[in-house]
């Protein structure tokens, strides 16, 4: 059974108009939004600045992050400006800039243009945040609920478990039921994959281990069975994978549509329709988070 709705034809038609908008934001070309300030989206700032990247723009909820030193710190307001300036003149004063927020707001700065790349540089697993945070703005309660399995549905465990039956058991590095959430890895426990690694597709150079296949390419294939959506991060440079902005849009605009079409039509969807899994992964690693749709 699903629970009650908590959503109504107004929040629907919400969803609607959000999508039609997302829809019609363009790509910015030569934008680059880095997600945290630390070690990663530091690295991240002084390779751009060696290159001479166009517009980059890294955020973080500490106002003293590591890239806050080496980048030109803005405002809200100010930031806005110039992620407009530069969608209209592909010109930007500085090349590099820090703004200080919570990766919960960035609606708001996705909404002035979508970038060419994604890159996230935080200890979560963000195209998850991003897809629930949007969804929040929407509408007045939660539409997806992805922070732990009930233990009393037997849907949702089952779910989880073929999932995990569908991914070979030696790239599994962890895996928690409540949580919803699985990690895998060519890496095994104890190995530290180096800082200037490049990721190639059929042989791990670092410890000597053929791949057969990527983690994406092993991911998707849970697609001819599962609901779900790969965000497929690309390599920027050794150590430091980005999202394409394309990519990201038209996932984005999927999981929206598909929230929408269950919450419509929620008297002729099975009870597993409720289910789907989001998972960012790479030639090497990935992540994974089973959600469900509890409007």
């Amino acid at each position: 059974m699903f629970p009650s709705s908590i959503v109504d034809d107004d929040q629907l038609s919400l969803i609607g108009r959000r999508m039609a908008a997302f829809g019609a934001l363009p790509i910015i070309g030569g934008y680059y939004l880095v997600l945290g300030g630390g070690k990663i989206g530091t690295d991240f700032a002084r390779y751009a600045k060696e290159r001479s990247f166009p517009f980059v723009v890294i955020i973080d909820i500490d106002e003293k992050a590591e890239a806050s030193g080496i980048s030109a710190v803005v405002g809200r307001e100010r930031l806005l400006g110039l992620i407009s300036d530069y969608r209209e003149s592909g010109y930007s004063p500085e090349e590099v800039y820090f703004h200080c927020m919570d990766v919960r707001d960035i609606t708001e700065i996705l909404d002035a243009g979508i970038p060419e790349f994604i890159i996230p540089a935080v200890p979560t697993h963000a195209v998850v945040n991003m897809a629930i945070d949007m969804l929040d703005t929407i509408a007045s309660k939660p539409l997806i609920l992805s922070s732990h399995i009930d233990e009393q549905d037997a849907g949702l465990n089952t779910y989880f478990s073929t999932i995990l039956s569908g991914i070979p058991r030696d790239l599994v590095v962890f895996s928690s039921a409540s949580d919803g959430v699985i990690m895998l890895s060519y890496a095994r426990k104890g190995e530290i994959c180096p800082d200037n690694c490049m990721g190639p597709e059929n042989y791990c150079y670092s410890f000597k281990r053929e791949k057969p296949e990527t983690i994406t390419a092993d991911v998707r294939k849970l697609l001819f069975s599962h609901r779900g959506f790969v965000f497929e991060s690309c390599q920027m440079k050794p150590g430091i994978g980005g999202i394409k902005g394309e990519d990201f849009k038209e996932h984005m605009l999927s999981i929206m549509g598909y929230v929408k079409a269950v919450n419509e039509k929620r008297d002729k969807h099975s009870a597993e329709d409720r289910f789907f899994f989001i998972a960012t992964t790479c030639n090497c690693h990935g992540i994974m988070n089973l959600l469900e749709v509890v409007g």
